[in-house]
């Protein structure tokens, strides 16, 4: 940190300012403490002076009332000397009332004559007027020796006194005043002394304020410092995203309370951005659910529309193969009995009649195929009727046990529905079950085992599932979206064509269910129908858009 950052801080930082503010009150307090003690302290010491002075001119005149009375002026001068050599009296004087000096601890002094008319003199002798007695606060002044150091002069008026009329005093009877006594202190040593207390006083108090600054320092940096600098590097932490943290609570005061209150948002913060989190955690498994929702929808809706398109193609296609395929396969059964009657036997008959049967089959061939896409293309033949869904399992096994003898299959069932009456085309619901244990069974070459099972659906107890599970070699992924499609198939061309499972398809969606796959290389595949017990009330297919399922209420009016 460099020295201008620093000043910075320090003029920035809360603790500094208090600590210059309360050091500043303390230097405040003191200065007006010490000039007011000094105040005090020197006009005790001037009190103290005066008194002294007061008791020294009471003193010299009651000492001197006698030699006074008796007008004995050696004696009187004698004791004026004896007072002035005190090191504390600066100059003792007696004026008579003409305003000459008459004794004095200076002999230089007697005989001199003062100005009357002075402002010293002037609170004694107004202008015409009598001599009268000064009030007391005109009876002291100090004023300043020309060497500098202060002198305190006291003025003491001798009063009259019984019998100072007599004698060698002789004045009128209305004179209060005889003379004036000026009694004048020294106060260089009093004020040598005041300087050296003054001087103690200054340091002592700089070092009781040296001290209260050292205190203040502790107590500022201990209770506003150091607390206000935690919570600053708290909120920072705070602001940076360490919701973790938190402030030491060691005190009861207001920044006490404010580290409890930064220590609760800090944790409702913590707790908010969890929820966050969560929140967030949630809302991508959903969206990722519905995204494979949607995708499986999408498939399906594509599926559909190519099952129609190609349902329409497929019927037109049929119709138009069919009367072709009959008169060729008449014209060969024709042909093949007039040669069995005309032609003798030998090579040419045989081969005649091999080719003749070879025609024949194939003809066959294409008629089951024909007959293949009139299944899977027509739409709305199907007769919807109340049966027993155990009833079509049972026949649809029953039909397929020579295969599974063959194939060394074992068939296991679990029917576990309670109630098995479904609406449906019965003969399809067989169709669709037959082919569909066919190619689990072709799936098994080495045997297996074919699981046919019921059960309600536990989503929605208006359908039913009907699940037919092999043990077999699974559908490779990469052929899984399109098992549906007509005329797509993993066997050769003297096994199938292909339309084995689009007619299932086309078969379960036009009883308003769908069929879902589940399969795994090696594994095996289940495949479940998930049928409506009723569809003729609650599913018809959208005729004007095959890309959805619309639902249906009772009335036959739309409601989703």
């Amino acid at each position: 940190m460099t020295t201008q950052s620093r000043i910075a801080f320090l003029r920035a930082s809360l603790s500094t300012r208090l600590f210059f503010v309360l050091l500043g009150a303390v230097l405040l307090i003191f200065l007006g403490n010490h000039l007011v003690a000094n105040w005090i302290r020197t006009r005790v010491v001037e009190e103290e002076v005066l008194t002294g002075a007061e008791r020294a001119s009471a003193f010299l005149e009651e000492s001197l009332l006698t030699e006074m009375l008796e007008n004995n002026r050696a004696h009187i001068q004698d004791a004026v000397q004896r007072l002035g050599q005190d090191p504390e009296v600066e100059l003792v004087r007696i004026y008579n009332k003409r305003g000459e000096v008459a004794f004095s601890s200076d002999s230089t002094d007697i005989g001199a004559k003062v100005d009357m008319q002075a402002q010293a003199c002037y609170a004694c002798h107004e202008t015409e007027l009598p001599l009268t007695s000064p009030d007391s606060e005109d009876m002291f002044r100090i004023h300043v020796h020309s060497e500098g150091y202060r002198v305190l002069r006291l003025i003491t008026p001798i009063r009259s006194r019984d019998g100072c009329s007599e004698g060698c005093h002789v004045h009128g009877s209305g004179e209060s005043v005889l003379g004036v006594l000026d009694v004048q202190m020294s106060l260089a040593g009093t004020d040598a002394a005041m300087v050296r207390a003054e001087r103690l006083s200054v340091g002592i108090g700089g070092l009781i304020v040296l001290l209260l600054g050292i205190a203040l320092a502790i107590i500022v940096h201990r209770s506003v410092h150091r607390p206000t600098h935690q919570l600053i590097g708290g909120t920072e932490a705070l602001a940076a995203g360490n919701l973790d943290v938190r402030l030491e609570v060691t005190r009861p005061d207001e920044l006490g309370q404010l580290a409890t209150s930064f220590n609760r948002m800090a944790s409702s913060l913590e707790q908010a951005n969890e929820e966050l989190r969560n929140w967030s955690d949630t809302l991508a498994e959903r969206v990722r659910d519905k995204t494979q929702e949607l995708a499986a929808i999408h498939r399906q809706m594509v599926q559909v529309e190519k099952t129609s398109s190609l349902g329409k193609m497929a019927a037109t296609v049929a119709h138009e193969l069919n009367n072709p395929l009959s008169g060729i396969l008449t014209c060969s059964r024709l042909v093949e009995r007039r040669i069995e009657k005309e032609l003798p036997e030998g090579e040419a008959r045989d081969a005649m009649l091999r080719n003749l049967e070879l025609i024949r089959s194939e003809s066959i061939r294409c008629g089951n195929i024909v007959r293949g896409l009139l299944t899977y293309a027509r739409e709305g033949s199907h007769e919807l009727a109340p049966g027993h869904l155990h009833e079509f399992v049972e026949h649809a096994t029953s039909l397929m046990v020579h295969h599974m003898e063959l194939g060394t299959v074992e068939l296991e069932t679990s029917l576990d529905l309670a109630d098995d009456e479904i609406v449906c085309d019965g003969e399809q619901i067989v169709q669709s079950m037959l082919a569909l244990m066919i190619n689990a069974i072709e799936a098994m070459p080495e045997g297996g085992v074919l699981t046919v099972s019921t059960e309600i659906d536990p989503a929605d107890d208006a359908f039913v599932l009907l699940r037919i599970a092999d043990t077999g070699q699974g559908i490779p992924v990469e052929v899984r979206d399109r098992i549906f499609d007509p005329f797509f198939s993993t066997k050769n061309e003297t096994k199938g064509v292909g339309l084995g499972l689009a007619v299932v398809f086309g078969i379960v969606r036009r009883h308003g269910g769908t069929i879902l796959v589940d399969s795994s290389p090696d594994m095996g595949t289940t495949f479940t129908l998930r049928l409506p017990r009723k569809p003729g009330e609650r599913y018809r297919l959208d005729r004007d858009s095959t890309s959805r399922l619309m639902e249906v209420g009772p009335g036959g009016e739309e409601v989703g």
